[in-house]
């Protein structure tokens, strides 16, 4: 549990004088990705075809600003550009990043629907591809998942135990009635992007 706390002090030392930033650029996300996809769907009804189908597409529109989500905060913790049009850099390389998000989705249902331990471990397995596709202009989505599946050999167990060691914050932020998750969404994703940082030569 050492380690973990390792990389969490690491992630919060990163976002000191940023938390600011982070939750706003936490916000823009779940409106776009969920309050945007609420409104479009309320008049058809969410459990109706259209309703669904919309939904749907909307998911699959939002797959690389997903990614840009995620990167934003290597970006952050390089001290690099933050600025928040970053979110969406997803867009000028579509291609790549949609298709790596959309099979890390795939590869990740499939084996939960199997078994959950298969997703479990696919999920944690291709975890750093969205930091990969981003520091190799030049890697395909497949090339960047097979890359992650690599890099976190040796460290899967170890990935697992860093995510359960959030399970009290995720609890506390749905007392929070969802508030909490715009500190503890970034908290998770610098902490993550440090992992990342010490294995992305292995």
């Amino acid at each position: 549990m050492g380690i973990n706390q390792t990389y969490k002090e690491r992630a919060l030392a990163s976002l000191e004088g940023k938390w600011g930033s982070a939750a706003i650029a936490t916000l823009i996300i779940a409106i776009i990705t969920g309050g945007i996809s609420t409104v479009i769907t309320l008049p058809m009804g969410s459990d109706t075809v259209a309703g669904l189908s919309t939904n749907g597409i909307w998911s699959l529109l939002c797959l690389p600003l997903e990614w840009g989500f995620t990167v934003y905060f290597l970006n952050l913790i390089r001290q690099e550009d933050i600025r928040y049009e970053r979110l969406f850099e997803g867009y000028k390389d579509f291609i790549r990043t949609f298709l790596m998000e959309f099979l890390y989705c795939l590869a990740v249902a499939v084996g939960t629907c199997l078994f959950i331990v298969p997703g479990i471990i696919l999920g944690i397995g291709l975890c750093m591809a969205p930091y990969i596709l981003k520091d190799d202009p030049q890697i395909s989505a497949m090339d960047a998942l097979m890359k992650s599946w690599q890099i976190t050999r040796g460290h899967k167990l170890k990935l697992f135990w860093l995510g359960l060691s959030f399970i009290g914050w995720i609890i506390l932020s749905f007392c929070t009635f969802g508030l909490g998750f715009f500190l503890l969404a970034p908290y998770m994703e610098a902490t993550f992007a440090h992992y990342y940082e010490d294995i992305k030569t292995a």
